[in-house]
């Protein structure tokens, strides 16, 4: 749809160019033959007319140049980096893991490279708790997580830390430089944001606390694929997502070597990735452990 208004646009502007270029023809013509007048018009009327069609040229000129045609920027297209693999290694093995009041019942799984799991269940159900405690950013109460040395776990959060004055672009910089330095990323590692395609040049140069919720959420997107991840954790990531844009990471997912786990309620997000592993947190029965990789 966004490549069909952009071509749209430029057929207009194209339309537009040929009729004031037809206006200038036309203006000229009318200049010439009234510079011109039949013979034994007199030399009065000819001094009279001409002012006002050199007027209509000039204004006729003025309005072809101001409606150059410009060819639109093309509509922006997300394009999934190569995220790497680790063919036969557990990444990631989460045994008998529960947090009191939160996830009440144990889960056991192991993710490979190329595991694609997709988490539901009602509101309270412990999703996101069960991808905080994957990615490590909360203990459980009981169980425990093993993540296999240097694989490297990201988790895309629901909602966007705070907004601070730096730019999009230099927020993404200097989480790379970090990365980089810390010695998570070698250099040859590296993507820049432009070549992801989730922000524009101009909306790259503004501080993130004046870009939409949108947007702030595909920086939030291109930083956790900075860290070309070995296993990627995304909670309710359509949330404020275009629909192309869903659409495309979607098959950016799907055909990745990286393991995914996916939690949602969107039903179109569900039936999109209906090939992938399920696991129902509401279904499953809390004196059972469910083993999933």
């Amino acid at each position: 749809m966004e490549r069909e208004r952009w071509e749209q646009e430029y057929e207009q502007q194209r339309a537009e160019h040929a009729r004031l270029t037809q206006d200038l023809s036309e203006a000229r013509n009318r200049l010439v033959s009234g510079w011109r007048p039949e013979k034994g018009t007199g030399k009065h009327q000819r001094a009279t007319r001409a002012p006002a069609l050199v007027r209509s040229v000039h204004r006729r000129r003025d309005d072809l140049e101001a409606h150059a045609v410009t060819m639109p920027p093309p509509p922006m297209r997300f394009r999934f980096p190569d995220l790497p693999e680790r063919p036969g290694v557990t990444l990631l093995r989460a045994e008998g893991v529960r947090v009191e009041g939160r996830l009440d019942q144990p889960v056991t799984l192991a993710l490979e490279s190329g595991s694609k799991l997709v988490v539901t269940g009602p509101n309270g159900a412990g999703k996101s708790t069960l991808l905080s405690l994957l990615a490590g950013r909360s203990e459980p109460t009981a169980g425990l997580v093993r993540t296999a040395r240097t694989a490297r776990v990201r988790l895309l959060e629901q909602e966007s830390p705070g907004a601070g004055a730096r730019r999009a672009r230099d927020v993404f910089a200097a989480h790379q430089g970090r990365l980089v330095s810390e010695g998570v990323l070698d250099e040859g590692e590296t993507v820049s944001l432009g070549s992801l395609g989730l922000l524009s040049s101009a909306d790259a140069g503004r501080p993130v606390r004046e870009l939409s919720t949108g947007q702030q959420c595909r920086l939030d997107l291109a930083l956790a694929l900075a860290a070309r991840p070995h296993v990627l954790l995304l909670d309710e990531p359509t949330n404020h997502l275009s629909i192309p844009l869903v659409d495309e990471l979607t098959e950016g997912l799907g055909a990745s070597g990286a393991a995914v786990v996916l939690a949602t309620h969107d039903r179109q997000l569900r039936r999109d990735t209906g090939g992938w592993e399920r696991f129902d947190l509401g279904a499953v029965d809390p004196a059972a452990e469910a083993v999933l990789g």
